[in-house]
């Protein structure tokens, strides 16, 4: 068996240590979550698996921690939740919020959305099927490309998946976009990472779906 990564490990016992679970019915106010006040855990939709996040660990249904990403993600999203809900909801690219100065993060999510763009193309059905089995659905206003869908990544953060297949003129182009309000939940390296589970997570539909 692998011995875990002692960076990780510390990280991650940090981060449990900073859980404030006096904030829970802030929570489930702002986060709209449910939480268990008497066991001082919070339940977490990431995409489609369901996660129990308490100061004793992160784990899925089957009392089984996630990987090291996936806690982070889930762990700065409790404790970055700000007093109230932002109400900003415009859909921005990674590279237009105020924290994505940071160059190797801006590569990481190009290189995403890039790996899913050449993932999928001259294959349109694809995307459209792993997108609605991971129950996207269609934005409240149009967008001029081939598939548009807003996809639940996390309660309150929410994923504008945009693709292009190629044509004549032009390569295939996926683009990730958040609520300019996701840098109130989560930091620029967590959103990061969620572009990368979302690639994760549209190949594992496309599996189901074989």
């Amino acid at each position: 068996m692998t011995e875990p990564n002692p960076i990780f490990e510390k990280n991650y016992k940090d981060y449990l240590r900073q859980l404030d679970c006096t904030h829970m019915p802030r929570w489930v106010s702002v986060l709209n979550i449910t939480v268990d006040e008497k066991r001082s855990t919070a339940q977490i939709p990431f995409f489609q698996t369901m996660y129990r996040v308490s100061p004793a660990g992160v784990v899925d249904k089957r009392c089984r921690r996630p990987d090291y990403g996936a806690c982070v993600i889930l762990l700065k999203y409790l404790l970055m939740c700000p007093p109230q809900a932002p109400s900003d909801k415009d859909w921005i690219t990674y590279r237009d919020f105020a924290d994505s100065g940071q160059t190797q993060n801006i590569g990481l999510a190009d290189y995403a959305a890039t790996t899913i763009s050449k993932r999928y193309t001259g294959s349109l059905e694809r995307p459209k099927a792993a997108v609605s089995a991971l129950g996207g659905r269609p934005p409240e206003t149009d967008y001029p490309y081939d598939l548009a869908a807003v996809l639940p990544a996390l309660p309150r953060i929410p994923i504008l998946f945009l693709f292009n297949d190629a044509d004549e003129q032009f390569p295939a182009r996926a683009s990730i976009l958040y609520q300019r309000r996701a840098a109130h939940f989560l930091d620029a390296e967590c959103r990061v990472m969620v572009d990368w589970y979302l690639l994760e997570q549209l190949k594992q539909a496309e599996q189901r779906n074989i």
